[in-house]
C-alpha cells in the first residue's frame, strides 16, 4: 500500500473532517405502498381475477344445484374481488410497517436505558472515588496532626500547615468547579 504524501493532490488534509458515511435509505417497494408480501398477495389476485375473467363464469355451483348468472355480471364481481384483494394487501403492510416502527422504536428506548444506566454507574463510580480520596486526605491529615501533638518540632507543623493550605486550595478549587 504506498504512502499518503500530506502535500500531493488529492491527499486528504489533516484539517478535513471525513466524508459522513452514507444513510441508509428504506428499501425500494416493488409496488407503490406495499411490501414483497402485500405486491406477492396483490398480484396473486389479481392472476385470479384474470383466470376467472377467461374462464366460463356463466354459471355458479353451489350444493349440487346449478344458478346460471349472465356474462356481465361476473366481470363487476371480478373487479370488485380484485380491488378487495388489493386493499386488504394494503392495509397488511401498514400493520407490518406499524409494527416495525414500534419495534425500531422499543429498540431506540432500550438502547437510551442502557445509556443512562452506564452514566449512572459512571457518576455513581466517579463519586466513589472522590469519596475514597477524600477519605486518604483526611488520614493524612489525623496522621500529620499526630506527628504535631506527639512530637511538636518545627519539622512536623511546616509538614502539617503545607497539607492544610493544599487541602484549603482543593476545597477552594472543588467550590469553584461547583459553581461553574
Amino acid at each position: 500500500m504506498p504512502f499518503a504524501v500530506p502535500d500531493a493532490p488529492g491527499a486528504p488534509a489533516d484539517t478535513e473532517t471525513p466524508p459522513a458515511p452514507p444513510e441508509l435509505t428504506a428499501p425500494q417497494r416493488p409496488w407503490p405502498g406495499l411490501d414483497y408480501l402485500g405486491a406477492i398477495q396483490a398480484g396473486g389476485g389479481l392472476i385470479l381475477g384474470l383466470i376467472a375473467l377467461f374462464t366460463s363464469y356463466d354459471h355458479i355451483t353451489a350444493f349440487g344445484h346449478n344458478i346460471g348468472l349472465q356474462q356481465q355480471w361476473g366481470i363487476p364481481l371480478i373487479a370488485a374481488s380484485v380491488a378487495t384483494v388489493v386493499i386488504d394487501s394494503q392495509l397488511a403492510t401498514r400493520a407490518r410497517d406499524r409494527d416495525r416502527d414500534r419495534a425500531d422504536q422499543a429498540a431506540l428506548e432500550a438502547n437510551r436505558e442502557r445509556n443512562r444506566a452506564a452514566e449512572a454507574r459512571e457518576r455513581q463510580a466517579e463519586a466513589a472515588e472522590r469519596q475514597r480520596q477524600s477519605l486518604a486526605e483526611l488520614r493524612r491529615s489525623a496522621l500529620l496532626s499526630a506527628r504535631v501533638q506527639l512530637d511538636p518540632s518545627p519539622t512536623n507543623r511546616a509538614r502539617l500547615r503545607a497539607f492544610l493550605t493544599l487541602m484549603a486550595q482543593g476545597l477552594q478549587e472543588d467550590g469553584d468547579a461547583g459553581m461553574a
